[in-house]
């Protein structure tokens, strides 16, 4: 089997000849390099992303400022609408400020949804192929579910938290407003080209808590994965933290993979466990980052260990949060602990 074909094999819930290894392909400028060519010719794969929806923003006028305050490197990012406007400040690359900030906010990010335009570009698919070829997979990026999205794009966690508590009429009228336009991507994202799509749920249990996922997650999970079947997809979600308290909503849950699964401490389930309360579902393994860091007996027997507690069906591993600055020399290690379990 290729890279690709391995990839391919263990997310459609079956068993590759080795379980495969990948990466996320922004995690470099140059993933061509003839460092990283050794890598692949060892069986690192990649795992490419493509956006195949555009969102068009009728009436919203965008702007970018650049602040320098010291040392510091401040961008401003504002969007200007009829209502009023929308600011989002980041300091030296890294999240400063959220775009709402108040009630009035919501309505402002409510009426940009209702404006927005959804316009296919498949194109972008085929593209992404090209350019990841047998050497991996491309991945169809869709936008996070509507909780999730004005969670961590507009709201930030600790306003979003707060209002849903205090249930804030603003907030559920923009979730029932971005639930419209999520809808609308789905179909679209159905009857576009590819196999797998990814939702970047990137889900902290402990702030939204079991009632809320029940309430504003799985409905929308039960909706939109019979429309993604209908196109031949099958659907991850990205979660990397905790889960045993939703374990039993979890397995209810329709989705086909779940990805950037970690094991503790990061996370607090095992892969055996997960594979125990998870049984339909392939998993796409995230490698606790430190112990690329650790003796190459150690980094091997870990990973060793976190396989067979997976197993060999519908399992894959991957790089998908750190990229560890010895990569050159600790990837060939874990590539070299899976070789040995085929």
């Amino acid at each position: 089997m290729t890279v690709r074909e391995r990839l391919i094999t263990a997310l459609n819930g079956e068993t590759p000849d080795i379980t495969p290894l990948s990466f996320y392909s922004w995690m470099d400028d140059d993933i061509w390099t003839d460092d990283w060519k050794k890598l692949y010719e060892k069986g690192l794969g990649i795992c490419h992303h493509c956006e195949v929806i555009k969102f068009v923003e009728h009436g919203v006028e965008d702007s970018e400022e650049i602040r320098k305050e010291g040392n510091d490197i401040y961008r401003i990012y504002r969007k200007k609408t009829p209502l009023g406007t929308l600011q989002k400040i980041t300091r030296n690359g890294w999240h400063h400020e959220d775009w709402i900030k108040d009630n009035n906010d919501y309505k402002i990010r409510k009426w940009i949804v209702e404006n927005t335009e959804l316009v296919p570009d498949y194109e972008e698919y085929y593209k992404a192929e090209e350019f990841v070829g047998n050497q991996g997979i491309t991945i169809i990026r869709g936008s996070r579910s509507p909780a999730m999205s004005i969670n961590i794009d507009w709201a930030g966690t600790e306003k979003f938290c707060l209002d849903l508590a205090l249930e804030v009429d603003e907030l559920f009228e923009l979730y029932e407003a971005q639930k419209k336009i999520f809808f609308k991507e789905v179909e679209l994202i159905s009857s576009g080209p590819g196999r797998f799509v990814k939702w970047f749920e990137n889900l902290t249990i402990n702030m939204l808590g079991p009632k809320r996922y029940e309430e504003l997650l799985i409905p929308i999970y039960n909706l939109a994965v019979p429309i993604l079947e209908k196109g031949n997809k099958r659907l991850m979600v990205h979660y990397d933290g905790e889960l045993r308290v939703i374990k039993n909503l979890i397995s209810s849950a329709p989705f086909h993979i779940i990805e950037s699964l970690t094991e503790p401490p990061e996370g607090d389930m095992y892969y055996d466990e997960c594979r125990e309360a998870w049984k339909d579902k392939a998993f796409w393994g995230n490698i606790n980052v430190d112990l690329y860091y650790k003796p190459k007996e150690v980094l091997m027997n870990e990973v060793i260990k976190k396989r067979e507690r997976a197993g060999k069906k519908a399992f894959a591993f991957e790089i998908s949060e750190d990229l560890p600055n010895n990569w050159r020399e600790s990837i060939p290690i874990v590539l070299e602990a899976l070789e040995m379990l085929k």
